[in-house]
């Protein structure tokens, strides 16, 4: 192997990063220009929280290419996160002072050399005990069950997996022409929720994904590993 075959471009290794790190856990609404946490990571401890939504904010960048400013002093962050900010300004104090996280002109900001070691810090912290979530409960419907609804899984994560064994990913599809494929079989959900079962499947070795030119620009493409 040759020295050249090791270079890779340091936003290429950040978006991947950021992309692991916060897609279980976050969405990015770009039409409010909020990050919402799915019911995971919702569930995460203080800490974990905090520096899963301080993540999502430095992805930003690679998710619209309008310029995007969010706040994150310790009222901001309180509401971002759901923590009262008696418990919150502890938990930054402590995050601040192990390196993970840095005050900013807007208030608190993780800088892309610290990736790696958030990304050790989450994984490596006990998920904690399922707490309650102050957010509207689904309707009951009649028939419902915990059982029936792990029967029915991950719609998106479904078909993925059966376009998989299908050949539709023998060719390199782009997250739009994944997200647009759905629509067209009746799964409606936001093109940011499809990029975490695809990104499963990479991780998994089932999938590769590569840089393709399209529109006169690079973007992530998603194929089978052999292909």
């Amino acid at each position: 192997m040759a020295l050249k075959d090791l270079v890779a471009k340091k936003s290429e290794i950040a978006e991947s990063v950021i992309e692991g790190v916060v897609s279980k856990y976050v969405r990015y609404y770009t039409d409010t220009l909020e990050i919402g946490f799915t019911p995971d990571g919702a569930a995460l401890s203080g800490e974990k929280r905090v520096l899963v939504y301080l993540v999502a904010i430095l992805g930003w960048r690679y998710v619209t290419n309008e310029p995007t400013t969010i706040p994150t002093k310790p009222a901001d962050l309180e509401k971002a996160v759901g923590i009262p900010g008696g418990s919150l300004r502890p938990l930054l104090k402590s995050l601040k002072d192990s390196h993970l996280i840095a005050p900013s002109g807007d208030g608190y900001s993780v800088r892309e050399g610290n990736l790696e070691a958030i990304t050790a810090a989450i994984a490596g912290e006990k998920k904690p005990a399922r707490r309650k979530i102050a957010i509207a409960a689904a309707p009951k419907v009649k028939g419902d069950s915990k059982a029936a609804r792990r029967s029915t899984g991950n719609p998106i994560s479904s078909n993925i997996d059966a376009w998989i064994k299908d050949g539709f990913f023998k060719s390199p599809r782009t997250l739009h022409a994944v997200h647009h494929r759905l629509h067209e079989h009746g799964v409606i959900a936001r093109q940011t929720s499809v990029s975490g079962p695809l990104l499963k499947a990479v991780q998994q070795r089932r999938m590769k994904r590569q840089k393709i030119m399209e529109g006169g620009k690079e973007i992530w493409a998603y194929c089978v590993a052999g292909a």
